[in-house]
């Protein structure tokens, strides 16, 4: 399974949800999925880098249209990723790609970049994951998903405050 960890890449960041985004990517590794996310700092960043240190494969969708525009106009980062793609596409541009070619969301805190990416992937019906407790838009994403929900639609949402339970409960719900 390909998970895109969306969410918080600006300051300020809780600690605890820092170190939750990197127990997140730890398990996807060790449960042999693809990390996905948008080559970006904050907690996508963190959860690649636990799914990178744990031998795992993480993807970089980069708004960068190459590595030197990536690295030297975005300064994101160039490390703990093993493979990147640059979609030339900018911020939020590249924010379709990386949800589209996910299997599913994982969304953590997050401002209104991880909202859209949010957005796409219910409006796409991939299952989605939200850390919740992790500030941002996760404490609003119930209310949304209900105003949103069309009838007859059942929910593609759990929600988790516990890294490993969350990746199990994704992956429970990507199965189904």
């Amino acid at each position: 399974m390909k998970i895109a960890i969306c969410g918080a890449s600006l300051p300020p960041f809780d600690k605890i949800a820092l170190k939750k985004a990197y127990e997140i990517g730890k398990d996807i590794a060790l449960n042999n999925h693809t990390l996905r996310f948008g080559g970006c700092w904050g907690y996508p960043y963190e959860a690649a880098k636990g799914a990178f240190e744990s031998k795992g494969k993480v993807t970089a969708i980069s708004p960068a249209k190459d590595r030197e525009e990536h690295a030297a106009i975005y300064k994101f980062p160039t490390d703990n990723f093993t493979e990147i793609s640059c979609t030339g596409l900018g911020i939020p541009g590249r924010n379709l790609p990386l949800v589209m070619g996910s299997d599913a969301v994982i969304i953590i805190s997050g401002q209104i970049g991880t909202l859209n990416e949010f957005t796409i992937a219910f409006h796409q019906k991939k299952p989605i994951g939200v850390l919740e407790g992790s500030g941002g838009i996760t404490s609003l994403i119930k209310e949304i998903a209900k105003i949103c929900k069309k009838v007859g639609e059942e929910d593609r949402i759990v929600y988790e405050e516990e890294p490993k339970e969350l990746v199990r409960k994704l992956s429970d719900l990507n199965n189904q």
